[in-house]
């Protein structure tokens, strides 16, 4: 018992001064360039890449998504999702995140979530949700929206039930639904609860947890894309396919190894080496 928590202290005084500068660095580099939106999605991208990193949280490549706009939907675990998928979601496709009203009040994140053009949606009313959504589909007809459909965070060893009504979004606009599923697993390849934000947790205590936990591997699938239907009809769906890698997800296996942060080939436009499905 006193090795385990003399490891864990060890890992948290070597990992938290990092986490604090990459943190520090990520907010000052997205603020700077918000004048240039392009600029400023590379900032987001290599910014949560680094963090991941500082925590040692191994990533896989970077998604390949159609640049086109799609509503993605995914499982929910942890404020760390955000951070992969904006490491892992390619920025031509320039992602919007979908985030409850009370984020952009909390401290620092709000902050931070707002200077992103975050959209925020107020969920204490199914009428206040409801009377957001033509500027939401506006929004989405330019570019993706990321929401968790869950409305909660989970332990990633279930799906909590959908809330149907950011699936209205695809059918006002006929924008495609992109499911993706994420899992986080420990150095034996079994699932970790280490990054899941539950219940009483505090930001402060899910970052020192995370920081204090072995290293974790994070894995995303990218499930078949689904074409735009009625709202109950995709939720429905959607859940089904989410609960399946759900059931089939607890059988240990060894994690990945991590990529490194791609970066462009000399001279050319193209995607960045690395990428991969």
């Amino acid at each position: 018992m006193a090795m385990t928590w003399l490891r864990q202290g060890g890992r948290c005084v070597l990992r938290l001064p990092f986490v604090v500068l990459t943190l520090l660095g990520l907010l000052l580099s997205v603020s700077v360039t918000a004048r240039w939106p392009g600029l400023q999605r590379q900032c987001l991208r290599r910014g949560s890449w680094a963090l991941c990193q500082a925590f040692s949280v191994r990533l896989p490549a970077p998604l390949t998504l159609p640049a086109s706009p799609q509503l993605i939907v995914a499982n929910h675990i942890s404020w760390l999702d955000v951070v992969v998928l904006s490491a892992l979601l390619p920025p031509a496709a320039g992602t919007c995140f979908l985030a409850k009203a009370e984020v952009a009040r909390w401290p620092v994140i709000g902050a931070f979530a707002r200077g992103l053009g975050m959209a925020f949606i107020d969920r204490t009313s199914a009428f206040r949700s409801y009377r957001a959504l033509p500027s939401l589909a506006e929004g989405l007809r330019a570019r993706s929206l990321l929401f968790f459909p869950e409305g909660t965070t989970t332990d990633g060893e279930g799906i909590a039930p959908l809330k149907p009504m950011g699936f209205e979004l695809s059918a006002r606009t006929g924008v495609p639904v992109q499911p993706l599923f994420l899992r986080y697993r420990d150095g034996a390849g079994r699932l970790s609860r280490a990054p899941a934000f539950l219940g009483d947790d505090t930001l402060l205590e899910s970052v020192l947890r995370l920081a204090c936990a072995p290293a974790l591997a994070v894995e995303v699938e990218v499930l078949p894309a689904l074409p735009a239907a009625p709202r109950k009809r995709l939720a429905h769906s959607v859940s089904a396919n989410l609960r399946a890698m759900a059931e089939h997800q607890r059988v240990p296996r060894p994690p990945f190894r991590a990529v490194p942060f791609p970066r462009r080939r000399p001279g050319s436009d193209g995607p960045p080496q690395g990428v991969a499905g």
